[in-house]
């Protein structure tokens, strides 16, 4: 019986990393400008959706692989 499943690598790729940052940091300072919070409010709110989006892309990448799969 053949082994259908193959081995995933579990090395992750960070080249998009710190774009995903500055991207959230920078729209999470706008949301809390626009909303008329502290700067704090603004860093707390950039580090919420620059994990939402690493979560998001990681997902994506493991969807990937999944397809490969053969039966």
């Amino acid at each position: 019986m053949k082994n259908s499943l193959k081995k995933q690598s579990t090395e992750m790729d960070f080249s998009s990393l710190s774009t995903i940052l500055t991207t959230s940091a920078a729209a999470g300072i706008a949301i809390a400008n626009h909303l008329e919070k502290k700067p704090q409010t603004g860093g707390i709110i950039g580090a919420g959706v620059s994990l939402l989006i690493t979560g998001l892309v990681t997902a994506l990448e493991d969807d990937k692989t999944t397809t490969n799969l053969q039966i």
